[in-house]
């Protein structure tokens, strides 16, 4: 064969890796961007970038440990500004000490007023009935969280030598962070990329993204402010919404791996169900099942305009047949079976009220409340967990399906799931039980458990002090989505006349100065309690006793170093007792150790003392640099104005008062400082203008909205003078003759349905406040109307 017909050799193949270089390029495909996440993690800590990932964090005082005020803030959006409360503990347990924390979210915290909380006065129990131990009762509760970051907390917690964990949620499952209902983070994802991502948060590293992408995101809009339960009016969840089951499952995994949490760290644990309002809180928002016909819905609307007409007026039979019907067409509608609900428990029938009570609430589709499932799981989780105590607080105290008592309601909870004094004490008796029978061996040499009135000592409860939290609370319910729920007037109502009742006790000097003997008698049992030290210095303040209210918040932040509210209090006192220097100091020595947000927080601080002292100009300096290094705050523009207001530059503050409300529209502060400018100035007509402008701006300004019915009335426009009218009676309280006065409007236009309903409200009113001259007039207007039937 000659050399031209040889095959040709094949190409070289390239030698095959081995086994160890594909080992080495894996290792090197994960390591070097692990070692350069590392690397970059370190050197954002080395440079003090973020935050501490802890729920508590090294004191100033270094045998001590204090919560760390931008904790929540690496699970929700930082703008919101939640924290948890502010106390400290010691770094390492005392040999005598008891420690046990309280794991919730607001209702756990102690909203409207933590210290008088079922955390405190579970403590009060247990050193009344323990004297020879130390006491610590740590609560971790927190605004708007559920238990995707009441577990993270636990974990937090759990190294600081806990023996009892006192778990109390549920409420928050739904529109807390990854819930179905949550307007800020409701993405259902799986438990694990939750759990990942709240890991990540933690990080250095995932705060400088996340700052990042807020600052991105600040570009396009300013980051959002905390607005309560009125962010989630447009995330409703049905009762058969599919979602919950996931929703439950997480719930259950969540509290089964807190109980986890707690065994490893040597801690038992009580499991709490939870507590709702059913019986004097109705729906927040009712639905209509989403296959009703048209004919079907004309029919409904008629039998239940009927039913609640009636139920108003306490025609119990004429109601429960309206309501019924309406009932047979639509059984979703929440209000519905409220209202049956209410019949039943008017005619004594208590088990069918609950029923309907507990239907109701499952149908609600605005969900603060947690339906039974929820402490289904827990009475389940606790027995499957040998050493772990269920405090079955639900059954005992009536908003439970199984329950024997009374269904809760308002002798028990301001609104839907934050308790009163009453509420929180009973269930502090439960968990008090149950402690005990955990951590003591409790013989019949035990004192007895203190009742009411011995809690009330203990913690400083006084008469005197409901004023404060009757004034709490309303600020809750009178924002959506508290307008909508059919009672929202008469609740209004009672809680003014309430309000009042204990604003007099609040004034009266004998009050008082009981108070004060209350109050001083408890700090002496109880030296390091901060919370009675902040009861003295409100009572200092209220009888008039500067000096001494200066004395106790020094004393205060004696226990609680590095609160910037308590600098800003002893500066403003030192102000108000003309020692203007020694004030100022004081307000410059806060600024320096406040976080930038804090800093906002003391602009009014700065403006009272600058108006104060008269010193407009420096005043003006300060607030044009906050201006210029925030300029997207409006509060800042609003300070301003009024020190360019009071010194005589009104132009200027026009100006302010006017960009203020162009960023907020919602400003009440801003409206009314501004129509108040340009009244004085003789600008009648424009005022006028611009209360009509900020009608639809601001839902809850009440004051604004009656002033713009009248001029909206006077200017011949009556179905605009009657929308704000409507406006106003959704924004509080308002008397019977300004109900009345929206009929008149409302009225010529022929809406008999509505006028019957308003005629209804008014009634109930007058007949509460014991008018019956006005309640026979209203019923008999309401005679005439039914007999005319429905006009033409």
């Amino acid at each position: 064969m000659s050399a031209k017909s040889q095959p040709s050799a094949p190409p070289a193949r390239p030698p095959r890796a081995t086994g160890r270089l594909w080992f080495f390029r894996l290792f090197t495909a994960l390591v070097i961007p692990v070692f350069l996440l590392l690397l970059f993690e370190g050197g954002l800590r080395l440079v003090g970038f973020g935050q501490p990932a802890n729920f508590l964090i090294p004191d100033k005082n270094p045998a001590y440990l204090r919560t760390n005020p931008g904790y929540i803030s690496l699970f929700l959006p930082g703008s919101f500004d939640l924290r948890p409360l502010n106390y400290r503990i010691a770094a390492k347990k005392p040999a005598n000490a008891v420690r046990i924390v309280v794991l919730g979210e607001s209702a756990a915290q102690g909203i409207p007023v933590p210290s008088f909380a079922f955390a405190p006065q579970l403590r009060a129990l247990l050193r009344a009935r323990y004297p020879g131990k130390t006491i610590e009762v740590v609560n971790t509760g927190v605004v708007a969280i559920n238990s995707h970051v009441v577990y993270q907390i636990a974990r937090d917690v759990a190294r600081y030598e806990p023996d009892l964990f006192v778990v109390y949620m549920g409420n928050n499952e739904v529109v807390g962070p990854y819930g179905p209902g949550c307007s800020y983070l409701s993405d259902m994802k799986p438990l694990w990329s939750i759990r990942l991502g709240l890991w990540i948060q933690k990080t250095r590293t995932g705060q400088f993204v996340s700052a990042g992408l807020a600052k991105l995101a600040s570009f396009r809009s300013a980051p959002p402010e905390w607005g309560g339960m009125a962010m989630f009016m447009d995330h409703a969840v049905r009762g058969d919404d599919p979602r919950l089951q996931k929703v439950y499952q997480n719930f259950e995994r969540n509290l089964r791996d807190i109980v986890r949490v707690a065994s490893e760290a040597g801690a038992q644990t009580l499991l709490c169900t939870v507590v709702s309002n059913v019986k004097d809180c109705p729906p927040f928002l009712s639905l209509h099942r989403p296959d009703l016909t048209a004919d079907q819905l004309a029919s409904w609307q008629r039998a239940y305009d009927a039913g609640r007409v009636a139920w108003k007026l306490g025609e119990t039979a004429d109601a429960r047949a309206a309501l019924n019907q309406a009932w047979q067409l639509d059984p979703q509608y929440a209000d519905t079976a409220f209202m049956l609900g209410d019949l039943d428990l008017q005619a004594g029938d208590v088990e069918s009220a609950r029923r309907w009570f507990l239907a109701a609430q499952k149908w609600d589709a605005l969900r603060f409340r947690p339906d039974p499932r929820l402490n289904e799981i827990v009475r389940a989780v606790a027995g499957a967990f040998p050493g772990t105590r269920l405090v079955d607080t639900a059954r005992e105290l009536g908003s439970d399906p199984a329950s024997t008592l009374p269904p809760a309601g308002r002798e028990l909870l301001f609104e839907h799931v934050h308790l009163d004094w009453e509420g929180n004490h009973r269930l502090a008796q439960l968990m008090a039980a149950g402690a005990g029978a955990a951590l003591f061996k409790d013989g019949s040499a035990a004192p007895p458990w203190l009742d009411s009135a011995g809690c009330a000592a203990a913690l400083g409860y006084t008469p005197a002090e409901r004023f404060g939290v009757l004034q709490r609370a309303a600020l809750i319910t009178r924002y959506p989505p508290f307008p909508n729920q059919l009672t929202y007037a008469f609740d209004q109502a009672r809680a003014a006349r309430e309000l009042a009742a204990a604003q007099s006790i609040r004034r009266d000097p004998a009050a008082l100065r009981r108070a004060q003997e209350v109050v001083t008698a408890a700090l002496q049992q109880d030296p390091d309690n901060a919370d009675l030290t902040k009861l003295a210095v409100e009572l200092a303040d209220d009888r008039g006793d500067l000096p001494g209210a200066l004395e106790q918040v020094r004393r205060g932040q004696a226990l609680q170093p590095d609160n910037f509210a308590l600098i800003a209090d002893e500066a403003i006192k030192l102000g108000r007792l003309g020692r203007h220097d020694e004030a100022e100091k004081r307000l410059l020595d806060v600024i320096r150790i406040a976080s930038p947000r804090d800093q906002l927080k003391l602009s009014a601080v700065f403006a009272d003392f600058y108006l104060r002292t008269k010193r407009y100009a420096e005043g003006r300096r300060w607030f044009d640099d906050a201006v210029i290094q925030q300029s997207k705050v409006p509060a800042l523009r609003l300070f301003r104005a009024r020190l360019e207001q009071a010194s005589g530059e009104l132009q200027q503050a026009e100006r302010d008062y006017r960009e203020m409300l162009a960023l907020d529209p919602a400003s009440d502060g801003g409206l009314e400082a501004l129509v108040s400018l340009l009244t004085l100035e003789g600008r009648a007509r424009e005022a006028e203008d611009l209360s009509v402008t900020y009608l639809g701006d601001q839902p809850g300004n009440q004051e604004n909205q009656l002033r713009a019915a009248r001029i909206l009335e006077a200017r011949g426009q009556p179905e605009a003078a009657a929308q704000a009218l409507q406006a106003a009676l959704h924004s509080g309280a308002l008397p019977v003759p300004v109900h009345l006065h929206l009929v008149n409007l409302i009225y010529k236009k022929r809406r008999d349905a509505e006028v019957l309903d308003h005629l209804a409200t008014a009634w109930r009113l007058a007949t509460t406040e014991g008018d019956n001259e006005t309640a026979a007039s209203i019923r008999e207007l309401i005679h005439r109307i039914r007999k005319e039937g429905t006009r033409p």
